[in-house]
C-alpha cells in the first residue's frame, strides 16, 4: 500500500510526523517537569509553599515574597502531618552566585549555593558518590557542613580527595561531609554546586520555596488544612496581622508559575491555563488530520474496485472499516515515532526556552522516555488515524458493490 504512490505516502507519514511533533514537544516538556525521578523522586507526593502575604488588618499595609525562615521555624516545621518539611532557598535568588575558594588559593570559582535543612535530604534522592548529608544535628548546632558536586569538589582540589576538607564560602570556612553527582538545571529543587545549612547563613540570606512531603497524596487535602490552621494561629499571635500562605500546591502547579492571592484564584488560573492547553491540542489535531483526510480519501477512491471484490466475496461492512482503520494506522505510526524523535530534537535544542535550562546543560534520558510519553504518542496517533480516516473508511464500508466494481477511477 505504501508503495502503490511514494509520493502521498511520504506527504501522509510527514504530516502526521510534524503534527505528533508539535504536540509531543508539548507532551514531553510537561512530563519532564512533573516525572518522579532521582533527585526529585518524590514531586508526586509533595506540596509547595513559595509565597507569602502579611496583611496589617489596622493600617491596611501589605507585606509579600518569598517565605522568611522565621515563617519556615515557626508555623511549617510544627506541621504534623507532612512526612517531611524542608525548605530550600529559590534557585533565582541572588544567593547562588556564591565565591568559592581554597583555603590560601587566589583562585575564585561562582557557584551555586543552595541553603536548605536536614530534612531536604529525606526528600530528594542524590547519589552519593562519597560522604553523607549534613545530620539533623549539625544544622540544629549550625555546624559549618556542605555537601559539594562532584564538578565542584575537583575545581577546589584539582583531582585531590574532597572529602573532609575545609574550603571558603564567601571566606567562610566549611568542611566537606559529602559529594555528590552533578545534578541537571531541570531539577529546580535539586539543583545546584553546593547546599549548606540554613542555620549557618545570616537571617537576610534565609528565605525559602518550602517542600511538604506527605505519605500518600491522599493526605494533600489534610495537609493543606493544617497549614490554613497554623495561619490561624499566626493570626492569634500577631493581630492585627494575618497571614496567607499561597497553596500549598502540588507539583504540577508548582512548576506551570501560577500564581495568585488565594486558593481561588489560583484554581482560576489552573482553569484557564488547562483551557487554553486544550484549544492548542485541538487546534493542532484537527488541522493535520482534516488535511490527511483529503489524502485518505485520495488514496480509497483507487481501491474502490478491491473493496467492490472483497465485499461480493462476502466481507462485512466493518471488516472493511476495520482493514482502512488499520492500514491507515501503520502509516500514523510510522509518523508518530518519527514526530517523536523530532520532538526530542526540538526540547533538547531549545531546552533554554522551554524548560529554563542553560543551552550547554544536559537532560537526563529517564526524563525523556517514559511509559506516559510513549502511552500519549500512541494515543495521539489513534486519534489522528480515527479523525483523518475515520470519514473515508466509513464511506468506502457503506458502498454498495454495484457502485464499487463500477467506480471510474480517473
Amino acid at each position: 500500500m505504501l508503495k502503490q504512490n511514494k509520493f502521498i505516502s511520504m506527504i501522509a507519514i510527514m504530516g502526521t510526523a510534524l503534527a505528533i511533533m508539535m504536540i509531543m514537544t508539548i507532551i514531553v516538556t510537561d512530563e519532564i517537569k512533573e516525572i518522579s525521578t532521582a533527585p526529585e523522586i518524590n514531586r508526586n507526593r509533595t506540596l509547595y509553599v513559595n509565597y507569602q502575604v502579611k496583611r496589617d488588618t489596622a493600617r491596611n499595609s501589605w507585606q509579600s515574597g518569598t517565605i522568611p525562615y522565621e515563617t519556615l521555624k515557626e508555623y511549617l516545621y510544627p506541621l504534623k502531618t507532612p512526612l517531611y518539611v524542608s525548605g530550600v532557598n529559590p534557585l533565582w535568588s541572588n544567593i547562588p552566585n556564591t565565591l568559592i575558594t581554597r583555603e590560601g588559593s587566589s583562585e575564585i570559582i561562582n557557584a551555586h549555593m543552595r541553603i536548605t535543612d536536614a530534612a531536604y535530604w529525606k526528600i530528594m534522592s542524590f547519589s552519593f558518590t562519597q560522604g553523607r548529608p549534613f545530620s539533623d544535628g549539625e544544622f540544629q548546632s549550625g555546624i559549618s557542613a556542605a555537601v559539594v558536586s562532584k564538578t565542584l569538589a575537583q575545581q577546589i582540589f584539582k583531582g585531590e580527595n574532597a572529602l573532609g576538607e575545609t574550603f571558603l564560602v564567601n571566606f567562610k570556612p566549611y568542611r566537606i561531609v559529602g559529594i555528590v553527582d552533578d545534578v541537571s538545571p531541570v531539577f529546580k529543587q535539586a539543583y545546584g554546586d553546593l547546599w549548606i545549612p540554613h542555620t549557618t547563613q545570616p537571617v537576610e540570606n534565609r528565605f525559602t520555596e518550602v517542600m511538604l512531603m506527605a505519605e500518600s497524596p491522599e493526605d494533600f487535602p489534610a495537609i493543606i488544612e493544617e497549614v490554613r490552621r497554623m495561619e490561624k494561629k499566626f493570626e492569634t499571635e500577631h493581630s492585627p496581622w494575618i497571614l496567607y500562605l499561597k497553596g500549598p500546591v502540588n507539583n504540577k502547579v508548582f512548576q506551570k508559575g501560577i500564581y495568585g492571592n488565594n486558593a481561588e484564584e489560583i484554581a482560576s488560573a489552573i482553569a484557564v491555563q488547562k483551557r487554553k492547553m486544550i484549544f492548542i491540542l485541538l487546534i493542532l489535531l484537527l488541522i493535520p488530520a482534516i488535511n490527511l483526510s483529503g489524502l485518505s480519501l485520495s488514496r480509497i477512491k483507487k481501491r474502490t474496485e478491491e473493496i467492490g471484490i472483497r465485499k461480493a466475496f462476502g466481507a462485512k461492512k466493518y471488516t472493511i472499516l476495520i482493514q482502512v482503520l488499520f492500514e491507515n494506522l501503520i502509516t500514523s505510526v510510522i509518523g508518530g515515532v518519527i514526530g517523536l524523535v523530532l520532538s526530542y530534537v526540538v526540547v533538547f535544542r531549545m531546552r533554554d526556552w522551554l524548560l529554563d535550562v542553560p543551552a550547554d546543560s544536559m537532560i537526563p534520558v529517564n526524563t525523556l522516555i517514559s511509559f506516559p510519553v510513549l502511552l500519549a504518542v500512541f494515543a495521539v496517533c489513534l486519534i489522528i488515524n480515527l479523525l483523518s480516516a475515520g470519514i473515508p473508511a466509513y464511506r468506502a464500508s457503506r458502498m454498495k458493490i454495484i457502485n464499487s466494481l463500477n467506480q471510474n477511477d480517473k
